[in-house]
């Protein structure tokens, strides 16, 4: 009891300094880069330990032979010679667990001499390694992408990434100020400590899925290790990671005028929404009618473009990635606030964009559909056959609301598949023959509400949401702010759409 008594004594002195190392710590950028460069050493000496027990033992053996003196030498050869045999078979199996480069349609130099002749020169200005790959990608982007030739953090190979959605939203000028950011970014990381030590803790990421791609006993002996080391690196490196987040942009918004910048910026946003928020969606909408991917989305993107992408949805996707409502462009606001740039507008599409200053035909495009369909298989695949059984449920569904009343999960079901199969006055009569039937479930009066909103049905959907808030307390907020949101948007002039409101 007295021992007890003790070490709580204890605890209660050393809690006050405990905390503040806590703090310094956890307050300390050059404490963080400390701890995670010393990760990296270590994790990558635990990794080479084969190697290293190789030549140790090796180098052992040699010497023992030529000084054997008796049966206990000869002992001693033959555990050496083992653990060598041993070492040199993990050894052999880590220099073929080579993690993959990334992947896309590879770009020769006969395809595009303009975009080698320009690499070549900001690689000899900005004096980093060459470029191992040049790829054209489905993605909007435009980096420079690391992966470590073996499974450790050294020993790079650098892949210029092109992302062909990208190239049509920028103008030949501003791809060459890209072009100069990401590579001025992979110097920085290249000549300075804690780019080096920032992409080494992305390094184990790639590490880990090379191990387990290739289950070797050299992998199911150190994956474990190197998933250890990745947690921890991954933890260590979040805040020194943020400090590298957006050096490319920043770059290139330094390195021109402001009018120029703005246009750069707001186009990479707007390209990357219009993919993720439109391009997309429609693209895999074809999946409901065929379970394999026939689609061509890159041989007529820019045809698509122009006819689909308005300046209304360019605008509102610009304001909710200001206002940071999307993930996909976290620390927009904090950038545009450190260059002084107030808002972002977009500027139309360029009369003349970089894939055609770049590329000499657009034959390429073909291949990355290809590439596409091949990539996209498997998920097309499975939204086809999740689609037949959401279509086959419903049509059950239907069946049987004719006959009785839904309740419960089915009555659930029901509403939540109208939208997707039904026209809008179809879809209404659903939803009002439903909250009619379950006036006593909170969360179907809710449901049935809201998408009776969403149809403009207003009074019935006010109606429902004042039901399932009288039912359900903690549905209240949530119903009378559908309920405000919808009034104060058909009060904006020339405002009749409100979907967007109603499923934020």
């Amino acid at each position: 009891m007295q021992q007890y008594a003790l070490s709580e004594q204890i605890a209660v002195w050393f809690a006050p300094t405990l905390t503040k190392a806590r703090r310094s710590y956890e307050r300390s950028s050059s404490l963080h880069l400390v701890l995670l460069i010393l990760a990296n050493v270590l994790g990558c000496a635990l990794m080479l330990s084969p190697v290293i027990l190789l030549i140790a033992a090796s180098a052992a053996t040699i010497h023992m032979l030529s000084h054997i003196q008796g049966p206990l030498d000869w002992f001693l050869v033959g555990v050496l010679g083992s653990i060598s045999l041993f070492c040199g078979i993990l050894s052999t199996q880590l220099y073929y667990s080579r993690p993959g480069t990334h992947s896309g349609v590879r770009i020769e130099k006969k395809q595009a001499p303009l975009l080698f002749s320009m690499l070549e020169r900001r690689v000899s200005h900005f004096g980093i390694k060459p470029i191992d790959h040049v790829i054209l990608t489905p993605q909007a982007e435009l980096k420079i992408r690391v992966t470590p030739s073996w499974p450790i953090p050294f020993f790079h190979k650098y892949t210029l990434c092109a992302g062909a959605p990208s190239l049509f939203f920028i103008s030949p000028g501003q791809f060459r100020l890209a072009l100069a950011g990401a590579i001025a970014a992979t110097a920085s990381r290249q000549k300075h400590v804690l780019g080096w030590a920032v992409q080494a803790s992305d390094d184990w990421a790639t590490i880990i899925k090379s191990l387990e791609s290739y289950p070797t006993l050299y992998a199911k002996l150190f994956l474990k290790l190197a998933t250890g080391i990745a947690e921890f690196t991954g933890r260590t490196s979040t805040e020194l990671r943020a400090d590298l987040q957006h050096m490319q942009s920043r770059w290139v918004l330094e390195n021109t005028d402001e009018n120029n910048a703005m246009d750069y910026l707001a186009n990479q946003v707007v390209a990357s929404s219009f993919l993720a928020q439109q391009y997309w969606p429609m693209m895999f909408k074809a999946a409901e009618r065929c379970p394999t991917p026939v689609v061509k989305p890159f041989s007529h993107f820019e045809l698509i473009v122009e006819r689909i992408l308005t300046e209304d949805a360019a605008r509102r996707w610009l304001l909710q990635a200001q206002a940071c409502r999307d993930a996909r462009h976290t620390g927009l606001r904090d950038l545009l606030a450190v260059l002084s740039i107030d808002h972002l507008q977009w500027s139309k599409l360029p009369e003349r964009n970089a894939f055609h200053g770049i590329f000499k035909s657009s034959a390429i495009l073909k291949n990355l559909d290809k590439y596409w369909q091949t990539i996209v298989a498997p998920e097309w695949n499975e939204r086809h056959t999740r689609f037949r059984k959401e279509k086959t449920r419903f049509e059950k569904l239907q069946e049987r609301a004719q006959i009785q009343n839904l309740r419960g999960d089915s009555a659930m079901h029901y509403i939540q598949l109208a939208a997707r199969f039904l026209d809008k006055e179809k879809a209404i009569s659903v939803y009002l023959s439903t909250y009619k039937g379950n006036q006593d479930n909170a969360d179907i009066c809710y449901a049935s509400g809201r998408e009776m909103l969403v149809c403009g049905h207003s009074q019935v959907g006010y109606e429902a949401l004042q039901r399932a808030s009288e039912l359900d307390r903690s549905l209240a907020i949530r119903a009378h702010a559908l309920i405000n949101e919808h009034k104060q948007a058909w009060l904006k002039p020339g405002n009749g759409v409100i979907n967007a409101a109603l499923t934020a």
